[in-house]
């Protein structure tokens, strides 16, 4: 009797599956499959979908064979992502107006349950009204330490001979990163999202025992919770702040550092003067320039 049975795999599974059946692979004549294979008992059609048909005599053995390998592979994945850790990010450096904002978090088992309830995801997937929504239940939660970089502060030290963007994060990180251990009295796994490589950051940071502790890893906010928390807590101080400035401006500032932020900018200095942007924006930014120009 010829069964058909269908299971939905995830990325790092479907390609296991391909492999495993590579001796068996034939000629894909459907636009919205992956690949197509054929045993003596079973014919597998896998789609971009990533869900996966099994059909034939052995299409129960074959589907729930690979329906455990996936299972396997989500409760490693799990695990992983709840990791017991510290996690760092950072915020505001990419937006000319506003501080940079650094903070570390920390998880550990007692918080996952929590977490599991709420949406966490890297923070520049989630909308403002999300952050706002998800942050202070974290805030509650975890163990935390918080960096607020503001922008006069920011421009005197960027303007020092021998600092730039990147050694100015690995410091920052490693302050918030050794307040936090401080604070929990805990040697646990240090995670930061990576900005450069290993060896520029070990050279900005100049301590091989603080360098030891580190995981680089890309992306870390989608890999680790507690990078995630920090990225959202980081970013909802960022808007707090941005508030803060707005509403003493009178004028919402604009996020980023688009040409729409060279016109506010250019609004702002006719109304307060060039030295306004000595407090509020990032004055090495290419946008500086521009608004000099613009205000010609």
């Amino acid at each position: 009797m010829k069964t058909t049975v269908t299971i939905k795999v995830n990325e790092e599974t479907l390609y296991k599956i391909k492999n495993f059946y590579e001796p068996h692979l034939t000629t894909n004549h459907n636009e919205h499959a992956f690949f197509t294979a054929k045993t003596d008992y079973c014919t597998i059609t896998a789609y971009k979908t990533k869900k996966v048909l099994f059909q034939g005599k052995e299409a129960e053995r074959e589907a729930a064979m690979w329906a455990s390998i996936q299972e396997d592979i989500q409760n490693k994945q799990h695990q992983s992502y709840f990791l017991e850790s510290i996690g760092s990010d950072e915020v505001g450096t990419g937006d000319y107006f506003g501080p940079v904002v650094v903070v570390s978090a920390y998880l550990d088992d007692t918080h996952v349950k929590k977490i599991q309830s709420l949406t966490i995801d890297d923070s520049k997937k989630l909308t403002d009204h999300d952050i706002k929504k998800v942050a202070p239940h974290l805030l509650n939660l975890l163990p935390y330490s918080l960096l607020i970089l503001r922008n006069e502060k920011y421009n005197e030290v960027m303007n020092e001979s021998d600092m730039n963007l990147n050694k100015l994060k690995a410091l920052l990180h490693k302050q918030a990163i050794t307040k936090l251990i401080q604070k929990i009295n805990k040697n646990t796994t240090i995670i930061i999202d990576q900005f450069c490589s290993i060896d520029y950051f070990k050279q900005y940071i100049n301590d091989s025992k603080f360098t030891k502790k580190i995981n680089f890893h890309t992306k870390a906010e989608t890999k680790f919770a507690s990078v995630a928390c920090a990225s959202i807590i980081a970013r909802y101080i960022f808007l707090q702040e941005m508030e803060k400035l707005s509403e003493t401006l009178k004028i919402t500032l604009i996020k980023g550092a688009s040409s729409k932020v060279d016109r506010q900018g250019k609004q702002l200095v006719e109304k307060y003067g060039k030295d306004i942007l000595r407090r509020i924006a990032k004055l090495h930014f290419k946008n500086t320039e521009k608004i000099e120009k613009l205000s010609i």
